[in-house]
């Protein structure tokens, strides 16, 4: 069993338990995927693999050693065999590490990168067992380098080493400019898993996504947020401190309660709406909700809907 690596302050991103309970959720991927190896993810190329799909009619130039000979004997015609390869996934996971993704409301609490990092290395867990190729990034107002996708085992170790990382005191969030630079280097088909509070209110900061699901990617995108910053639940004045070089601001949060979470609620959904409309699929990380029920309900979800 994987350590899970461990951040600065020494507590495990992937720890033991959440590791076990994640251990047998599969996850399949909704679109078909390229690759060489032999998995349990479909892929569009055909060939003379072990995974009969149907019979179609003989056509001039297909190949003759796809003549299905009992066919024809039966049925006096000319029939091809066609097959389907099962092949590897390729995941990336995704981690914002800005500013904000430092928040949490008491010392010793962890804050939502730790959340995050979890819900990641969990998913990471789940791939890498099931034989996926998974790599991993990072972000603030910038994509960080790479971690390769690997299937190996010890890519657990790897993949929790780079999400345990912890935020950039003061860096911000420049989701445009990130996901941009993840389209370009991620080519091939494959799984994206993104875990970020999305705080980033430039327009269009969510329109590379599009990229990511023209180019065949089935997208995830994990919107992790703190119960405070969905409810302000504080009672006395505050004065709140911007975690991405904002200016501080003094305020009563009951007299701004109702509008707040007005506000939030609308963010929320209008991040999901961008998310649906775009092609990708939106989850709400409350740090709050244990991320193994959060990935379960995921995958679950996946399962219903015939993402497989």
């Amino acid at each position: 069993m994987t350590d899970g690596g461990r951040p600065a302050n020494g507590r495990a991103v992937l720890d033991p338990l959440v590791a076990q309970r994640v251990a047998t959720l599969v996850l399949t991927a909704r679109r078909a995927v390229e690759g060489l190896l032999t998995g349990m993810h479909k892929s569009p190329h055909r060939g003379a693999s072990v995974v009969f799909v149907e019979h179609r009619e003989y056509r001039p130039g297909d190949d003759l050693r796809l003549l299905d000979w009992r066919a024809y004997a039966r049925t006096d015609r000319h029939m091809i065999k066609r097959f389907e390869q099962e092949t590897q996934l390729r995941a990336t996971l995704v981690l914002d590490r800005s500013g904000s993704m430092a928040y949490a409301s008491a010392p010793g609490e962890r804050t939502k990168a730790e959340h995050a990092a979890t819900l990641l290395a969990a998913l990471g867990y789940v791939l890498v067992r099931q034989g996926d190729a998974t790599g991993a990034a990072t972000f603030d107002d910038a994509l960080s380098a790479l971690l390769p996708a690997r299937s190996r085992p010890t890519q657990v170790d790897a993949l929790a080493t780079a999400l345990a990382e912890p935020p950039r005191d003061g860096a911000a969030t420049d989701l445009a400019a990130a996901l941009g630079a993840l389209a370009e280097r991620t080519g091939r088909r494959g799984f994206i898993a993104i875990a970020s509070d999305l705080l980033d209110f430039r327009e269009g900061s969510l329109a590379p996504l599009a990229q990511l699901v023209a180019h065949g990617h089935d997208v995830v995108v994990f919107q992790v947020l703190h119960p405070d910053e969905l409810t302000l639940p504080f009672d006395e004045p505050t004065r709140f401190e911007g975690m991405e070089g904002e200016a501080s601001l003094e305020a009563d949060p009951v007299a701004l309660r109702e509008a707040y979470r007005r506000e939030v609620d609308a963010f929320v959904d209008a991040c999901r709406a961008r998310c649906t409309a775009i092609g990708a699929r939106h989850v709400l990380a409350r740090t709050d909700v244990p991320p193994e029920r959060t990935l379960a309900e995921l995958l679950t979800s996946r399962g219903r809907k015939g993402w497989a």
